[in-house]
């Protein structure tokens, strides 16, 4: 039996979108709405499990003037993403996401996604996985994990194709499940998944370096290991 999400509205995305604010500010916007919905699920739902928010692409996020009853809703970000409970079930669903001028995220609405053409996500090619740690490590409260797919043909920082918050009440390793539109040509990119896992804007854990992509490894689960980062010293 799937279960719904607590909160249902949503402003429906026939496509992916291409996000029109700088991506950094994008990527920030993401993370605070996950937050949001997180602890929202922890407080609303015992088998909270696991919260996906796809980002760019997929997500748009814009600047607005509206309210939300005493608030003002500066910026709003609509997309989708994922819900897994512990019991296995699981449902994908488009959010909408509003925040304040300070970029503290108000409300989160989510719809579940219904079979059918009218409802269809666009299709997409699934680069999956899970994240894990050195030794045995329970997450810390507010801890998310942030992935990324680069294409590092033209430089070693590479471009982002397609990126991922996840918030994991309770599994380690951490899943993952980046979907990239086939919209995107593969031909002459090199791919490579990037990860780290962060709490309150600092990071705790990382990939040390990006994980190349072979050819055959595209359909296939990627297990990536992250290493402590150390505090600095001072």
């Amino acid at each position: 039996m799937r279960h719904t999400l607590p909160v249902l509205t949503a402003i429906v995305l026939a496509t992916p979108a291409l996000a029109q604010d700088p991506a950094d500010r994008d990527s920030s916007t993401i993370s605070r709405c996950a937050g949001k919905v997180g602890r929202d699920m922890r407080q609303s739902d015992p088998a909270f499990g696991i919260i996906m928010i796809d980002g760019r692409p997929w997500t748009r996020v814009e600047r607005t003037e509206e309210t939300s009853g005493a608030h003002i809703i500066a910026t709003t970000a609509t997309g989708t993403g994922a819900r897994h409970r512990r019991d296995g079930t699981s449902v994908t669903f488009r959010f909408t996401c509003g925040l304040d001028a300070g970029g503290q995220a108000l409300m989160f609405h989510a719809r579940q996604l219904r079979p059918g053409p009218g409802d269809a996500l666009a299709p997409a090619t699934t680069v999956a996985g899970s994240a894990g740690f050195p030794q045995e490590t329970a997450l810390p409260r507010g801890a998310e994990l942030r992935v990324q797919l680069l294409d590092i043909g033209e430089s070693p920082a590479g471009t982002v194709l397609t990126e991922q918050v996840v918030r994991s009440g309770w599994r380690v390793p951490i899943p993952f499940a980046l979907h990239l539109p086939r919209v995107i040509p593969l031909e002459g990119r090199r791919l490579a998944v990037t990860a780290r896992l962060v709490v309150k804007r600092q990071t705790l854990f990382q990939l040390a370096v990006p994980h190349v992509i072979a050819g055959e490894e595209l359909h296939k689960p990627i297990g990536l290991l992250l290493e402590q980062v150390q505090a600095p010293k001072g």
